[in-house]
């Protein structure tokens, strides 16, 4: 795995456990970025949705665009079992050990 893939790999292990502390494990992209650059991952816009859209074609996320503004994620039950380290989808990261 390059450096590249480990950056994404973690960025969508990071947008798992993010939802999983929200409330209703739903937040939108506004707030999602803010934390993403708290934990060192900061990125664009585009990168986020794109993530959203990866993460919702695996099943791991609920992304939707209401009336074409800001999308908002909600994290599956899929989503919980591989953030939790119960299940694992190649490209994400698994969590560390007692990381829960």
């Amino acid at each position: 795995m390059n450096y590249n893939e480990y950056m994404i790999a973690h960025r969508r292990l990071a947008i798992l456990t993010l939802l999983a502390a929200a409330n209703a494990y739903t937040l939108h992209e506004i707030d999602l970025k803010k934390a993403l650059i708290d934990k060192g991952q900061a990125v664009s816009t585009d990168v986020l949705r794109s993530e959203l859209q990866w993460l919702h074609e695996q099943g791991l996320v609920l992304a939707k665009q209401p009336d074409g503004g800001i999308w908002l994620a909600t994290l599956t039950a899929k989503g919980g079992d591989v953030q939790q380290g119960l299940s694992t989808v190649p490209g994400v990261a698994r969590p560390e050990p007692g990381a829960r």
